[in-house]
């Protein structure tokens, strides 16, 4: 267990920033861009601009109703603050998106390093957070995380308190006004292929749009199957100086469904150390975690409800960037 006391939160606007506009197709462009791919990937596929249902309530259980509004991308920290030794003064706060947004209401969902001076270890973070400039009553924190038991080696699910709003080290996240509108409803069943769900339609962007990135987020249901996740333990007292040794030392699980993930993905790194896709999970049975893949792609189902971002920011990029860990 690391030390608990907690290290100063830093100030985001302080942090090194970069933004980016990204090119925003429009839906019918990114259907057409979409069907084919997917379709050489999943037995069942169907693409479509819809309304966005209500994402406050069950399956998805979500901070605010829709994806839509001042719609953006943010890349915060970087693996290279965990890798090969930690950086323990890499925490941040999602109370500190909004000076970098300008959006108000604020909301906020993704995958990340999760707080430890909180929970007391490392752990992952999945960010569901709608914020008003007024801390009125309409606020919302019902972000979760999940560690790793050091007795057991399994796996223990948190629900955040309201006013723990902190993160470490690396996130990735899609934010907007949290309003109802449009947005892209993709639905596959019965994988065929080798790619997992959200690398399926990263490569179908990247190969339809090229050098131009397209960043989407939003909320992915997986109804059916078993996933294969990790989730880190505490943080290695000895230097992961490969991909081998970042995975002896994470500890990877297989859990099951109904499973709703949260993150985003950009088709395309602009020369700013991306993380090209990121997404965790959380469940109402307690299991979770970083998403990988399906285990059981003859009966899994994907629904997903995902929104076009139209700015990407780049938040504390370090100076040298890391050769693994992003995956």
């Amino acid at each position: 267990m690391v030390d608990s006391s907690s290290p100063v939160t830093l100030d985001m606007i302080s942090l090194p920033t970069v933004r980016i506009d990204l090119n925003v197709p429009t839906l019918d462009r990114i259907i057409e861009a979409l069907l084919p791919e997917l379709s050489n990937n999943f037995e069942t596929v169907s693409v479509d601009a819809v309304q966005c249902p209500n994402l406050t309530c069950s399956p998805f259980n979500l901070a605010a109703e829709g994806l839509n509004g001042d719609e953006m991308v943010i890349d915060i920290g970087s693996p290279s603050f965990l890798l090969p030794l930690v950086n323990l003064n890499k925490v941040y706060d999602i109370r500190d998106f909004a000076k970098v947004t300008g959006t108000d209401p604020l909301f906020v969902i993704g995958a990340g390093a999760g707080p430890w001076p909180h929970v007391g270890v490392n752990c992952e973070f999945i960010g569901n957070v709608r914020l008003t400039s007024d801390d009125s009553v309409n606020n919302n924190n019902s972000s979760h995380l999940y560690k790793v038991d050091p007795q057991t080696g399994s796996q223990v699910h948190h629900r955040l308190p309201q006013d723990e709003t902190r993160f470490a080290l690396l996130a990735n996240f899609y934010t907007s006004r949290g309003m109802t509108g449009e947005v892209l409803k993709i639905v596959c069943e019965t994988r065929n292929g080798p790619l997992d769900f959200v690398t399926s339609i990263r490569k179908a962007l990247a190969k339809y749009f090229g050098d131009k990135p397209v960043g989407l987020g939003g909320v992915i249901l997986i109804e059916t199957s078993k996933v294969k996740v990790h989730v880190m333990p505490d943080f290695s007292k000895i230097p992961l100086d490969s991909e081998a040794d970042l995975n002896n030392w994470l500890k990877f699980f297989e859990v099951s469904t109904p499973l709703v993930a949260l993150g985003y993905l950009v088709s395309h790194d602009p020369g700013l150390d991306l993380r090209p896709q990121h997404f965790h999970l959380f469940g109402n049975h307690g299991e979770g975690g970083h998403y990988h893949h399906d285990t059981e792609p003859t009966t899994v189902k994907y629904t997903a409800y995902l929104n076009v971002a139209k700015k990407l920011i780049r938040v504390d990029q370090p100076e040298t960037a890391l050769l693994f860990g992003k995956d």
